[in-house]
């Protein structure tokens, strides 16, 4: 499984379906340290079932491999694959000290491709994925890191040479969301409650999530996810277009999740950093589209992801879906 979904995610046709760019950034909320930055561009292929002729495309092979997993395979269902592209940029509070801060989290850069096979419909989404990538100067996280705040006249950070080093890096997840209830029509103001859980191990970082969401509208699209821009997957991406006109929403979420791994923790060495087991994540946002673009802006925050400190980390989510 694993093999088939890497391979889709290299040779995967882009000749139909929808693109997403999801972008992270501290600065938003007016800090630049820990989590600074993150970047995801991901690929929706379309719809099996909506394919002539798709005994050949990946999305309908991916669907009969998987078949036996809960979710997939369901009558009425719609499948399809997604690829995506990911890379984070973690640095700490002092960006302009070039001699390591062993006090703090290490300079650290991410870069990881993506598949993901999604089952969808208006009230349930289900996906199974596989990650890997590559962690240390080969993510390129320094030179992106460096034209961005070259580009905004930022601070240059001074402390890339400390990163931490190569290393490759892996795993595979899975994550299901229902919508609870909902009311209104087409032609009115519409809201709806959801859940949803995820589970992910990985050698970078394994964790356990489940969280709830509100979301308020007009026209509301079928992908009831509150969290529309995530860059952790992309689940926000199945039926975001397949709304019966333009109309914008309000969202606010909330979501618990226990990390009994963390990379930093094991590989960080000398630098002092404690992965803190359970974190809680909070976000509010606002979303405008049409059928063939949505886009949202959102502020996440989370209780502190270091145990040696309290301080919660918070930053500022945009995202574009477009359709090809």
């Amino acid at each position: 499984m694993t093999l088939f979904l890497l391979a889709s995610l290299l040779s995967g046709p882009i000749t139909a379906g929808t693109l997403s760019l999801s972008w992270d950034n501290d600065l938003m909320t007016g800090q630049d340290r820990g989590y600074t930055n993150g970047l995801r561009l991901s690929y929706l292929g379309k719809a099996a079932e909506k394919k002539r002729n798709c005994t050949t495309c990946s999305s309908a092979h991916a669907r009969e491999l998987l078949t036996p997993l809960p979710g997939i395979g369901a009558t009425g269902n719609n499948h399809a694959l997604a690829w995506s592209l990911r890379q984070l940029m973690i640095t700490p509070q002092d960006i302009e000290a070039r001699q390591p801060q062993y006090n703090d989290i290490p300079y650290t850069g991410y870069l990881s491709g993506g598949a993901t096979l999604w089952s969808w419909n208006d009230r349930s989404i289900t996906g199974y994925g596989v990650m890997a990538g590559v962690v240390g100067p080969d993510s390129l996280a320094e030179e992106a890191q460096k034209w961005v705040h070259g580009v905004t006249g930022s601070t240059d950070p001074k402390g890339w040479d400390n990163q931490l080093g190569t290393d490759w890096v892996g795993g595979i997840q899975a994550q299901h969301a229902r919508q609870l209830f909902s009311s209104g029509t087409t032609d009115d103001l519409q809201h709806d409650v959801n859940w949803l859980a995820g589970a992910r191990a990985s050698n970078f970082v394994s964790n356990v999530q489940f969280g709830m969401g509100w979301r308020f509208g007009t026209n509301l699209p079928d992908n009831f996810i509150s969290d529309y821009a995530s860059l952790s997957s992309s689940m926000g991406m199945p039926g975001i277009l397949d709304a019966p006109g333009p109309g914008w929403s309000v969202f606010v979420g909330a979501l618990g999740e226990w990390v009994p791994y963390s990379y930093l923790e094991e590989r960080s060495g000398r630098y002092q950093y404690d992965q803190a087991p359970v974190v809680g994540h909070a976000g509010i946002g606002a979303s405008w589209h049409t059928q063939d673009v949505h886009f949202s802006v959102s502020l996440r925050t989370t209780t502190s992801q270091d145990a040696t400190n309290k301080d919660p980390l918070s930053f500022g989510i945009v995202s574009l879906v477009w359709r090809l």
